[in-house]
């Protein structure tokens, strides 16, 4: 706690006794910012949320073009580096009273930031923004941000900041302009705040505006629109940011960003340049916020399969493989089961690309094949470094795949990706790759395949009666390729799942919180296939993904499909959703 507040708290001194002592020391002038004339531009600088938040408000330009902030703690680095970061310009702190500016900001808020707000910088009405803010509706009660520095604003500064006669040049602006760089940062604020995973930037021919969508919950949305006359800035931006070649057009380019240098969210992007057709260039960015392992009861793993994956992390050693498309999830459930085992009695190592999950107790590296530096190169280091338990990111060429299962054959406990359909396709594709069938076979423990669903949004979500057509025609659908018979099946869910004998499935209504889609967020669906005595046979001999299946399936193992009908059945999520995951 400040001793400013201590000494108030105590009765030793009144608040404007202290106010008056510390301008005095500090040289600062106080100011009462409601006598203050309103400079409307200049108080639209800053969002109204933080000015709140830091108890603060903008008042003029100095002689020296610098702004003037009269602030309640003109001493507070955390404001004056967010008020930089919001404007782009030195600050010069004055003291003021919080009651003042207070009110003073109350006085004003309509006035500047909701009127004014929505309106262009050259008076017409400012074109409203495609994509939906957070929250709902927000108001100056709300104590939440205004969108006023949107994208529809900052191309409009962009555009008046501009030459007249460089506006139909095809590098308009330089990719250092501050305005530029706000609009850059806003874009993947935005999207780092609304969940969204990956950010596409999608330039058209001639003076068609870039098109920006933002990926949610697996689903592309539009975000806005710029200007065609900004996009190649834009890019050149992107890549400073990600310290790509800004003068190589022709070819792809790869590359990352740590967000946190530029800005204040601690994010990763991963960034991705593609030339397209008419000379442009088409960039992706894949947001990598840094955060803490989920909690395996958090998976959506069902009770007997998260046993299963319980008992194979605490074996000594032997081999465990994640395995479904790009962005299912894998990367978030190894770290998951890594949890789980990460005690100071063990040694873990994991190589990553990139590293996404950080955990206290891991010793972790980030790959870089362009200097020779691969999983291969990483996996191999490891074995010299007394492992007990070692991750690899991915499993993607012969050379991985053979150490890591000579790994697990002496001693170490091995946990790694595929880019695979479904579990037994692992197998086949590990035995493609040419790894030993013999050694493959003693070393696997299981795979897990997994993929991702959108949830029902609990807010809206309303049950829907299930029929007994429909009951029945699911229980078939959940029975077909097995033995499983569907009258079997239908008395075991009713007895399990329904309420008084009665099924019911779940639809979202839409509402604010789902932005009318009926979802919000998403499910994990899995398939787990633990090799037993009546498999590893099977796996040695070379057979087929199919009867590796019906064995697994035989001795337990529940499908993608399945798994996904039982959460249908318990209100998660739809048939459409689990149908579309699990073709």
């Amino acid at each position: 706690m400040p001793l400013g507040e201590i000494l108030i708290e105590m009765g030793a001194v009144r608040a404007e006794q202290l106010k008056s002592v510390l301008a005095q020391k500090l040289g600062i002038p106080r100011v009462e910012a409601k006598g203050f004339p309103v400079d409307h531009p200049v108080q639209r600088l800053v969002p109204i949320a933080l000015c709140q938040r830091h108890k603060l408000m903008p008042l003029c330009h100095d002689g020296e073009g610098e702004l003037v902030v009269v602030m309640d703690n003109p001493m507070s680095g955390e404001a004056l580096e967010a008020l930089r970061f919001a404007t782009g310009q030195r600050i010069v702190p004055v003291l003021g009273s919080w009651l003042d500016i207070r009110a003073a900001l109350a006085a004003r808020s309509r006035d500047v930031w909701s009127t004014e707000a929505l309106l262009g910088p050259t008076g017409a009405p400012a074109k409203a923004e495609p994509h939906v803010k957070i929250g709902g509706d927000v108001s100056w009660e709300d104590g939440l941000e205004f969108d006023l520095d949107g994208v529809a604003e900052l191309t409009s500064r962009l555009t008046l900041e501009t030459p007249v006669e460089e506006l139909e040049t095809a590098d308009a602006v330089r990719e250092s302009d501050s305005t530029l760089v706000r609009l850059v940062n806003k874009i993947i604020l935005d999207a780092w705040e609304s969940g969204a995973s990956d950010i596409h930037f999608e330039p058209a021919p001639g003076k068609r505006p870039t098109r920006i969508r933002m990926r949610r919950d697996g689903i592309l949305a539009d975000y806005a629109e710029v200007p065609a006359k900004f996009r190649a800035a834009i890019v050149s931006r992107m890549k400073i940011i990600a310290a790509l070649d800004i003068s190589e057009r022709r070819k792809p380019q790869d590359g990352k960003i740590d967000f946190a240098r530029f800005g204040p969210a601690k994010l990763e992007l991963r960034v991705a340049t593609i030339p397209t057709n008419n000379a442009l260039e088409g960039v992706i960015l894949r947001l990598l916020a840094a955060h803490e392992p989920l909690p395996a009861e958090k998976l959506g793993l069902d009770a007997r399969v998260l046993s299963e994956l319980k008992a194979l992390t605490q074996r000594p050693h032997g081999l465990v493989l994640v395995c479904g498309p790009t962005g299912s999830g894998k990367t978030t459930t190894l770290h998951s089961l890594i949890s789980m085992i990460n005690t100071p009695e063990r040694k873990i190592w994991t190589a990553e690309d990139p590293v996404e999950i950080t955990q206290e107790g891991l010793s972790q590296v980030q790959v870089n094949p362009k200097i020779g530096w691969s999983f291969a190169d990483a996996l191999r280091a490891f074995l010299r470094a007394d492992p007990d338990v070692i991750m690899i990111g991915e499993m993607r060429d012969k050379v991985t795949a053979e150490i890591a299962v000579e790994a697990s054959l002496t001693g170490h406990l091995v946990l790694s990706t595929l880019h695979t359909n479904s579990a037994p396709e692992t197998v086949t594709r590990l035995l493609d790759l040419g790894v030993d069938p013999f050694n493959f076979g003693d070393s696997l423990l299981g795979v897990l395949a997994q993929r991702l669903v959108r949830r029902v949004c609990p807010a809206c979500a309303k049950p829907v009666a299930l029929d007994d057509t429909g009951a029945r025609a699911m229980a078939e659908e959940f029975a077909a390729g097995t033995a499983l018979e569907a009258g079997d099946v239908l008395a075991d869910w009713r007895k399990r799942l329904g309420k008084g004998g009665k099924l019911a499935t779940a639809r979202g209504e839409g509402c604010d919180e789902c932005a009318g889609t009926g979802y919000r967020g998403r499910l994990g669906v899995h398939e787990f296939m633990g090799v037993d005595a009546a498999l590893r046979p099977l796996i040695q001999s070379r057979q087929t993904a199919e009867k590796l299946r019906v064995q697994a399936v035989a001795s337990g193992m529940r499908t993608l499909r399945q798994d996904g009908i039982e959460k249908v059945l318990m209100g998660l999520t739809t048939m459409e959703q689990v149908r579309g995951a699990c073709a």
